[in-house]
């Protein structure tokens, strides 16, 4: 039975591992000015570490979200974390480009495993009554990422260089290892259900068929996609604009993040005792406005206030949204469902730093804000036209079996 109080263990490893794979990914804004100069390549060049990493990671998490409503999590949790130190070693040790790209794709396999079967995990243990806060919670690795994991890979490649940055997340990767033995082992028994392909394919027709499902997966898409693409290229930015090397830029993630480290927990709670789905809409928008209003602030405390705005929308809706996403499909589903979210959250993630790295070169980074800005503007318009808490028309697919 889901657990009705949270489980701390469970909490904090879960939190690790996204805390791992997210510094990592995030720490390549903070990085890019340095990898540009380093390989002689464009902005839009550089991006393609990003887009490699999300096709990857899409493909990865699909596959592994599937094959975890059959086998398990945990287990899928302890080869991704491994897989992620072996590559990040890798990338600490390239010498050209194309490799590392190639050691960025196979990090982006681990991540895309780690996100998709740690969200299905947290579904699987916590009730949905708690589910906001014990999500709020795991989600602040969201944003601890930019206050300790940047900042932290910012300063040793400042003084180290940047191989040095990927050597520090595999070694946290081994620490992340560690902490995910301690994860309760998976109430399915590992196995008992053998893989049937057509009920496979019939699942995911399900997803799509269904209006509120189909959107569920479209919001995977316009909320990784607005966000990663405005934090992509912040840092080319203010490496540009305002002159900041790449210590000046972690900082600026380390405040960012501050920010929204205590705005999770809050936007959890509230998604708890008001609803997910309006607390979801809220963040939304209020990330939406502060993401466009970025490149138009002069170096101060204008431009600060804003990033602490945007930091606090983003917040707000991550743990709401998460813990409402996993309940609208049944236990069974669960896996499969993140899988197809994960999908279209790393092919979101693709297309908009794709696209922004040829607005960035040929507008600048206010045209990548305002894509980024729309694309969250419509995901907040897709959860209030489709999507409905659980409990308001229908018993939630998993509450029936508790």
């Amino acid at each position: 039975m889901p657990r009705s109080r949270l489980d701390l263990r469970a909490v904090s490893s879960l939190f690790l591992l996204l805390f791992l794979g997210l510094s990592d990914n995030q720490t390549i804004a903070a990085l890019l000015p340095a990898l540009i100069h380093a390989f002689h390549v464009s902005v839009a060049s550089a991006g393609m570490l990003v887009v490699v990493y999300s096709v990857l990671a899409a493909a990865a998490g699909f596959t592994a979200g599937t094959l975890s409503d059959h086998y398990g999590r945990r287990r899928f949790l302890l080869a991704a974390v491994a897989i992620f130190a072996a590559a990040s070693f890798a990338a600490s040790r390239t010498v050209t480009f194309p490799q590392l790209l190639a050691a960025r794709a196979l990090t982006g396999m681990a991540a895309g495993t780690l996100s998709t079967c740690s969200l299905a995990y947290a579904g699987d243990t916590f009730n949905y009554a708690v589910r906001g806060r014990a999500l709020g919670l795991i989600s602040v690795a969201y944003f601890a990422a930019p206050v300790v994991g940047v900042p932290l890979g910012a300063q040793i490649a400042d003084r180290f260089g940047w191989r040095s940055a990927f050597l520090l997340f595999a070694i946290l990767a081994c620490v992340a290892a560690c902490g995910t033995l301690l994860l309760p082992r998976d109430r399915m028994q590992s196995g008992s259900a053998p893989i049937d392909l057509k009920r496979s394919a019939r699942t995911f027709q399900k997803f799509i068929a269904r209006r509120d499902l189909a959107a569920g997966v479209g919001l995977a898409f316009l909320v990784s996609g607005g966000l990663v693409g405005f934090l992509t290229y912040v840092g080319e930015w203010m490496s540009a604009q305002f002159g900041l090397s790449t210590r000046g830029i972690g900082w600026v993630f380390m405040y960012a993040g501050l920010v929204a480290a205590a705005g999770a927990p809050a936007g959890g709670w509230l998604a708890d005792r008001w609803d997910k789905r309006s607390v979801s809409i809220a963040g939304n928008v209020l990330l939406a406005a502060s993401v466009v209003m970025i490149p138009s602030f002069p170096w101060g405390v204008a431009l600060f206030a804003v990033f602490g705005a945007t930091s606090l929308g983003a917040a707000f809706r991550q743990g709401p949204l998460s813990a409402l996403m996993t309940e609208m499909v049944p236990d069974a589903e669960r896996g499969s469902y993140m899988a197809a979210r994960g999908v279209a959250s790393q092919l979101g993630v693709g297309a908009a730093v794709l696209a922004g790295g040829a607005l960035y070169d040929r507008w600048g980074y206010a045209a990548v804000t305002l894509l980024c800005g729309l694309m969250t503007v419509a995901a907040a318009a897709l959860l209030a036209a489709w999507i409905s808490e659980p409990m308001e028309n229908h018993p939630s697919p998993s509450s029936t079996r508790r």
